[in-house]
């Protein structure tokens, strides 16, 4: 019988948006179940959402109080202005930690890489051991030149987005008397642990990482069984349609799903999000369609024979999880390269995110990979990659042998 490890402090932070907090949220309820401390340095919107796991919410102001949408999703410069904002956030939060944990330091401290920044100042000023949290495809330097993170902010000359990248962070570091490393080598040469929420499969060029990397997976939360659904009774297969949180506002977009499946054999499940789109926009609807605030996506999945969604990485693992096949609308950048990778594995097709889907189209790509048995395969063969990742017991084994010898 494996004996209980020490209780020890954990000290979490993620950027204060929903693809980045929640997937941390079942690792810090492990870690409580398993009685440990967890302090989670966090905005008031999520601070519900964290309390339920045990953890204790560590409220701070937020320098940027809408983080998705500081950042226009389809610029060019998309990367170096959400690194600047991550700045900007990390400048808010690091006082904020300092303040609340400067005389009882954690154990260990667990980020986002969003907020490394934060991060990793922090932990090089305290000395503690440290994992960073990606929900989001790793950089590499050399290899997979498409996801160099040094190409990527290279051009600071030429580029005014790339120079405020860099004058922001020189700012920080030189604020906190860090200067022995470049503002570069302080953004790409981390060397610390590393764990990513999806399976070492889906990552492009994944066999090429060492084992600073940990490839866990979702780690998905149980569905509250007050949100429970049920599939239709009639025996119409289910498609779901989401956008996530971020991307529910988009009316035009929901309209098209109803025109898809108003007059087909589908009983589609819509979630808008609770700042979504009004459903009454959407106009009368038949039986068949249901638009939902809110429903967790686990409760549906399971039922579904697809599911539409924007591409980000929480709903594609999601999908992932369950064996369900993708149609994917991507609305970001970000989600467009998940999107690349989700299709290059043949896991489903893509649709246009914006003015170019039509309803016809989209009923046909519906269509296509719910009856594609090779789609199917190929997501029955990542669903087995996310079962042996280990998920949030793996997680939580990680974290508890940071800094153990």
């Amino acid at each position: 019988m494996t004996e209980p490890r020490p209780a020890r402090h954990y000290l979490f932070f993620a950027a204060p948006a929903h693809g980045h907090v929640r997937p941390t949220l079942p690792v810090a309820a492990e870690l409580v179940r398993r009685g440990h401390r967890v302090s989670y340095v966090t905005t008031e919107q999520f601070a519900a959402e964290i309390g339920a796991t045990g953890a204790e919410a560590v409220l701070y102001d937020p320098a940027v109080p809408d983080f998705v949408g500081a950042v226009p999703g389809d610029s060019p410069d998309w990367l170096p202005l959400a690194l600047t904002a991550a700045i900007d956030e990390s400048s808010s939060l690091l006082p904020a930690i300092m303040d609340r944990f400067g005389a009882a330091r954690p154990d260990v401290v667990a980020y986002d890489t969003t907020m490394n920044p934060a991060g990793r100042l922090l932990t090089r000023l305290w000395q503690l051991p440290a994992v960073e949290f990606s929900p989001v495809f790793l950089p590499q330097r050399t290899s997979n030149p498409g996801f160099s993170l040094a190409a990527m902010l290279d051009g600071a000359a030429e580029r005014p987005a790339v120079r405020g990248f860099h004058e922001s962070l020189t700012a920080l570091l030189a604020k906190y008397g860090v200067s022995d490393v470049s503002p570069m080598e302080f953004a790409t040469g981390f060397r610390g642990l590393r764990m990513a929420f999806f399976p070492r499969a889906f990552q492009p060029g994944g066999d090429s990482f060492d084992d600073r990397y940990v490839f866990v997976g979702p780690c998905l939360g149980a569905t509250p069984p007050s949100a429970a659904w049920h599939p239709p009774v009639d025996g119409r297969p289910v498609v779901l349609v989401s956008l996530g949180t971020s991307y529910g506002n988009r009316p035009e977009f929901f309209r098209t799903c109803v025109k898809a499946f108003a007059d087909s054999p589908w009983h589609a499940v819509l979630t808008v999000g609770r700042a979504g789109v009004d459903p009454a926009e959407l106009g009368p609807l038949p039986a068949h369609v249901e638009v939902h605030r809110w429903l967790p996506h686990l409760a549906v999945l399971p039922h579904a024979r697809a599911f539409v969604c924007q591409a980000g990485m929480g709903s594609v693992m999601e999908a992932l999880a369950c064996g369900t096949p993708l149609v994917l609308a991507a609305q970001a950048r970000e989600q467009q390269i998940v999107a690349h990778r989700a299709v290059a594995l043949g896991l489903g097709t893509e649709v246009p995110g914006g003015e170019g889907l039509t309803a016809e189209a989209l009923l046909d790509a519906v269509g296509s990979v719910a009856d594609d048995q090779q789609v199917h395969a190929n997501v029955a063969g990542l669903r087995e990659r996310v079962r042996e990742a280990g998920g949030t017991m793996r997680a939580a084994d990680v974290l508890e042998g940071l800094g153990t010898g």
